[in-house]
């Protein structure tokens, strides 16, 4: 007769009796971190309909601290199961929704209905595309979320977003999305399936010009640049709250145009930003004077981390190849990026 089949060497299978207690008490025995999560995750699954709000609390606990140790592979499963569960503990979801590491946030960001809107705003003000993307199908997408997201989002988070059902897009959005958007068949479709009236799809279709600075800010930067740009001239700029003239300064000063400054300051991903203050021959601090004048909360340590990587991996004749677009350039942009 067969035998039955032995459990799996990295899990904790909880015995019926078990409880949170038994597993905690079995933490401090195994030295694996990851069994221990695995077994813990396992008791909540099974017992997650008959669980009261102080039990799911403990398990709250536990499971965060767990997860805190855990490497990115174990949090990402952890992650993908208790996304779906209808009541997962809430400060575990926040705390998996915040994680830098896409595997780990993004089934939670998609799936957990109890994710608060500012957790979301969070993210959508501070990660990358892949975060931003499994915000932009959700179930439910709050106005000023979809806000965030239309400014921010790439070419595929937009037209996710826009062809989201339950995403409430605010007339702004809607703006912006027509301001952004590339592909003018698939912005004509997801304005036509939100029932907007002929005249408004009309309005929204319009290929909109090309966007200039404002006409003071640009007459300030010109003034500077005929009588010397210097770099205290755009950290002034910055420290004031002048952000389109520091950047109109910035793109002089890198060769490059003011929109892809623009642009670059807006990405969801610093390396761009970083290259062209490079190219400016700017200093560190001034980087860092540009990422605090990004709109939205204080930057994670990981991005600010990233930017700082790609500022030091160039010197500026390198940047302003790079930025100047020669061939030779290539491979060290490949490398950067």
């Amino acid at each position: 007769m067969a035998s039955a089949a032995a459990p799996r060497p990295d899990r904790i299978p909880p015995p019926a009796g078990a409880t949170l207690a038994d597993l905690v008490d079995e933490a401090e025995r195994v030295a694996d971190p990851a069994r221990v999560l695995h077994g813990v995750t396992d008791l909540l699954v099974a017992r997650a309909d008959r669980l009261s709000g102080p039990q799911v609390g403990a398990f709250d606990e536990v499971l965060t601290v767990l997860a805190e140790g855990a490497g990115p592979e174990s949090r990402g499963r952890l992650a993908r199961r208790v996304g779906a569960l209808p009541r997962p503990p809430h400060k575990l979801a926040r705390h998996l929704a915040l994680d830098p590491e896409a595997q780990v946030a993004v089934p939670v960001l998609a799936a957990c209905a109890a994710l608060p809107d500012d957790v979301l705003l969070r993210v959508a003000r501070s990660r990358g595309p892949a975060h931003l993307a499994a915000i932009a199908r959700r179930e439910r997408v709050a106005a000023r979320v979809a806000d965030v997201l239309a400014d921010r989002g790439d070419e595929a988070v937009m037209a996710t977003l826009l062809g989201n059902p339950g995403a409430r897009l605010s007339l702004a959005a809607l703006t912006t999305l027509s301001d952004r958007m590339e592909d003018r068949g698939g912005l004509a479709a997801g304005l036509a399936a939100r029932g907007l009236l002929p005249g408004q799809r009309a309005a929204l279709l319009r290929t909109p010009g090309p966007p200039g600075p404002p006409r003071r800010a640009a007459e300030a930067v010109a003034l500077r640049i005929r009588l010397g740009l210097e770099e205290a001239d755009i950290r002034g700029w910055l420290a004031d709250g002048r952000t389109a003239e520091a950047l109109l300064g910035l793109a002089h000063l890198a060769g490059c145009s003011p929109a892809r400054a623009e642009a670059a300051h807006r990405s969801a991903g610093l390396r761009a930003l970083a290259l062209i203050v490079r190219a400016a021959d700017l200093r560190l601090s001034t980087l860092g004077a540009y990422l605090r004048a990004r709109p939205g909360p204080a930057l994670t340590a990981e991005a600010a981390g990233a930017a700082v990587q790609a500022y030091r991996a160039l010197s500026v004749a390198r940047a302003r190849e790079m930025v100047a677009g020669r061939p030779q350039a290539a491979a060290s942009e490949a490398r950067v990026g």
